[in-house]
């Protein structure tokens, strides 16, 4: 995928250093594991131009992704949180229905934003975030034709803008 401009570019021209220096202060002050590290967190996305992370991302207390299975398309809900970790497909009468347990990422096994999401909560001692992370950027079993597919690849794919 190609990024376009969509025509605001304009106003950033010549602000690398500011963004540079807005970058290190949120840093710093995730550091400080300050009462509002979510918030700054996804601040933090939006600077390293991670737009759709900062918008999408939950905290992981109670998050549900909707994405499509990548081979038979069937709508599969993704649960993150107090209620579990898990895959299933979402029935209104029955709730989530032939749950799958999800297929963590391991830290060596992380690449890019995910990677770099993951260690800066690990470094942070957000453990609840982490896992999170973890999660998210694995893997989930669909439960209509059981094939594994990356959940964040996923979710970005069917609700990422196009750039």
């Amino acid at each position: 995928m190609r990024r376009r401009g969509h025509g605001c570019d304009d106003l950033l021209a010549g602000c690398a250093d500011a963004i540079a220096a807005f970058r290190e202060l949120l840093d710093r002050h995730l550091r400080s594991r300050p009462d509002d590290y979510f918030a700054t967190f996804l601040d933090l996305l939006a600077v390293e131009e991670q737009y759709h992370w900062s918008a999408a991302m939950g905290d992981f207390s109670d998050d549900f992704y909707e994405v499509a299975c990548p081979h038979c398309t069937v709508e599969v809900t993704i649960a993150i949180g107090g209620y579990g970790r898990y895959s299933a497909i979402r029935d209104w009468n029955l709730g989530d229905v032939d749950r799958r347990g999800l297929r963590p990422a391991s830290p060596e096994g992380l690449s890019g934003i995910g990677r770099w999401m993951y260690e800066t909560a690990v470094r942070d001692g957000e453990a609840v975030l982490a896992d999170g992370i973890a999660h998210l950027f694995g893997h989930a079993e669909c439960p209509r034709c059981a094939s594994v597919f990356n959940i964040a690849d996923e979710y970005a794919a069917s609700n990422g803008p196009v750039m």
